[in-house]
């Protein structure tokens, strides 16, 4: 089992525990309780923020709503 499966079965059995109308906030507070590998730091951790990444990636394809890339905020100036 690799650390990312280890990742990805602590998080699955942290989210199973948050009641289903849980909000972003919770998630993400069960999600980082749920860190398995003691101290925060090299691979492990790599693996873990990897896998934590993509469950707390929002649902709109993964960005933000509201955000506007560096190009279109340009845009937006130069327009007026």
């Amino acid at each position: 089992m690799t650390w990312a499966d280890k990742s990805r079965h602590a998080i699955e059995a942290a989210l199973r525990t948050l009641p289903g109308d849980a909000n972003e906030d919770d998630r993400r507070k069960a999600i980082d309780a749920a860190y398995p590998f003691g101290e925060r730091s090299l691979f492990p951790y790599k693996a873990w923020l990897r896998v934590r990444r993509e469950y707390l990636r929002p649902k709109n394809g993964g960005v933000p709503r509201g955000y506007m890339s560096p190009l279109d905020r340009a845009k937006l100036r130069a327009i007026g």
